[in-house]
């Protein structure tokens, strides 16, 4: 009876091992094309994936510099609308040269309940931005068409890819900012009896 059991368990090992027998392993030939393969895989889901990173991050910065465009022509047609004319010279108190613009507005940024302040803008050309500067004591003679004010003292509000162009026009009341290429004219609701705005060469 142990000789049948001993004989049935070394026929069960043989054949154990004629099935490993049987068996091939992994050779290394093709581990190498399954980690060639694999990477090749890894890399088009990466590409498919940077592509679609970066439109979404151009987009969002395309959307961002429209937003801040935005806000800065906002704030320009408010505060030249607000300008203030002056009965006693008979203008309206925007002067504007050499990268500057001055603007005694009823509309201030800074000093909110200030009624009305002096505005002023300077182009820095290296930056390709735009800086900002309010003053309550708009009366000062100091701050008259030679102020020139220090960027240091200042605060930028506005950066671009390209160069900005800011300007005032006296003949026609008009103030100019050039972004991008496209010309924004904006005109003072107070302007004096008879004198009538023109609009050519820009868009209010």
């Amino acid at each position: 009876m142990n000789i049948g059991m001993g004989s049935v368990v070394v026929s069960k090992k043989k054949r154990f091992r004629a099935a490993l027998d049987g068996q091939q392993g992994i050779t290394l030939f093709e581990l190498l094309i399954a980690v060639v393969l694999l990477g090749m895989i890894s890399t088009m889901i990466y590409s498919v994936l940077n592509v679609g990173i970066n439109f979404s991050a151009r987009g969002g910065k395309h959307l961002e510099s429209l937003a801040r465009e935005k806000n800065l022509l906002s704030l320009l047609r408010r505060q030249v609308n607000g300008a203030w004319y002056d009965l006693r010279f008979g203008k309206v108190l925007i002067t504007g040269r050499d990268g500057v613009l001055r603007i005694v507005t009823r509309q201030p940024l800074l000093h909110r309940k200030a009624g009305s302040v002096l505005a002023v803008y300077r182009i820095n050309e290296a930056e390709h931005a735009l800086y900002y500067q309010e003053k309550m004591d708009y009366f000062n003679t100091e701050y008259g068409e030679n102020y020139l004010p220090d960027f240091s003292g200042m605060a930028k509000i506005y950066t671009a890819d390209h160069p900005v162009a800011l300007t005032y026009e006296p003949e026609k009341s008009r103030v100019v900012v050039n972004l991008d290429g496209e010309a924004f004219a904006f005109v003072p609701k107070c302007l004096p009896p008879g004198v009538t705005p023109n609009f050519s060469g820009g868009g209010q």
